[in-house]
């Protein structure tokens, strides 16, 4: 498994950067809230979460301004500078732990919602995607969802004259095969598979960086997938 630096080990000025960042994580809200609507896992005040691989711990973040209780967010991270990030920037009362996916402390049946953001692109052998696969489905309620956003078959043609991203040697999933549905198979099964976003950096037709103005017709075109994206959001059920 890779391990990366987070966003706020390098803190730097304020940058259309973190615009874009903001758009790219509304548009994965937005379908997890409908997504959690139309699957009637609605009472959030009484469900457990837990982010494995939680970087900086943002999506519990999410979680928790949605009316998941603090103390019902869990991360887990094998990176101590990580956990330490989602420290100093969480409700105190979150629970992050150093660990690995591959085995976990936690309890069985213990989570109602799972959130993997960037998790499995890490992997690149399939047999640890089975054991990962494996232990989210021991720590999730028999009624739980889980949550995967990674990158897709055009991750790497957005990327590829960007020699640092290439050089993490991230795994994308083929969206239209069902790469990742066929490779979790044995343990959840598909609800649902939503384009995401597409890259970090947005530009309107000028070939100038995006303003506020022009990302909802972004929005709309990537909702219309007249733009390709680099991520998608998959959700899954439990096998039983």
């Amino acid at each position: 498994m890779k391990t990366f630096k987070y966003h706020h080990e390098d803190p730097v000025p304020l940058s259309k950067a973190d615009l874009f960042k903001l758009f790219n994580d509304n548009r994965v809200y937005k379908f997890i809230i409908e997504l959690l609507v139309s699957l009637g896992k609605t009472d959030l005040p009484q469900c457990k979460v837990l982010e494995p691989g939680c970087g900086n711990g943002s999506k519990l973040r999410f979680f928790s301004e949605f009316r998941v209780p603090p103390e019902n967010c869990y991360g887990l991270e094998i990176s101590e500078k990580a956990i330490e990030i989602c420290q100093k920037w969480s409700p105190a009362a979150m629970n992050f732990d150093v660990g690995s996916v591959m085995d976990m402390h936690y309890e069985d049946n213990f989570f109602d919602l799972i959130i993997c953001s960037g998790l499995f692109d890490c992997f690149n052998e399939d047999k640890d995607i089975g054991k990962v696969s494996k232990e989210l489905s021991r720590v999730l309620k028999n009624d739980g969802i889980v949550f995967i956003l990674d990158i897709n078959e055009n991750f790497n043609n957005y990327y590829r004259n960007n020699p640092a991203v290439m050089a993490k040697n991230l795994r994308p999933f083929n969206s239209q095969t069902g790469e990742l549905e066929t490779l979790l198979e044995n343990e959840f099964t598909v609800v649902s598979r939503v384009p995401s976003f597409v890259v970090e950096n947005y530009f309107n037709s000028d070939g100038e960086y995006a303003s506020v103005y022009d990302l909802p017709s972004i929005d709309a075109k990537i909702d219309k997938e007249e733009i390709k994206c680099a991520y998608t959001l998959w959700t899954f059920f439990k096998k039983l």
